[in-house]
């Protein structure tokens, strides 16, 4: 059991419900390229995506960041297979196995993707403290 902040008492079950609902809100945020996706990180989150040049820190630079995904042609969304979290306090943290798909035209594009997060809970939900997504290199 963890014992959130408000005295709330999550099982594991609970607690890997909660976290995939995140994902599942994050990559729709995505999906729509909606600019709301910048209210699902803290003020002083990081973010550090798999491409070259996707690192951002603070709600600036995730807008500038997210700006510039969303201008691209292709729509990224994720498909994730296993996912484990653990939790202290108010603070999660989880890992997460699956796949990033970008779709545009004539393209899909399904590659391998591993996302670690931390996570804190605020206003009844859970929120990104730090993103690291990355896409393993093939042999």
């Amino acid at each position: 059991m963890v014992k959130l902040h408000r005295q709330v008492m999550l099982t594991p079950n609970d607690l890997h419900g909660q976290i995939e609902a995140t994902l599942s809100r994050l990559g729709a945020l995505v999906t729509q390229r909606d600019l709301a996706v910048l209210s699902e990180f803290a003020t002083d989150a990081v973010l550090v995506g798999s491409d070259v040049g996707e690192i951002a820190e603070g709600v600036e630079e995730l807008r500038t960041l997210f700006v510039r995904v969303y201008a691209q042609a292709a729509t990224i969304s994720w498909e994730w297979e296993t996912i484990s979290a653990s939790a202290s306090g108010d603070i999660a943290w989880f890992f997460a196995k699956g796949h990033c798909v970008a779709t545009g035209p004539e393209l899909r594009k399904r590659l391998p993707y591993r996302l670690a997060g931390v996570l804190q809970w605020q206003s009844d939900r859970w929120i990104w403290r730090q993103f690291h997504g990355s896409e393993p290199a093939t042999a």
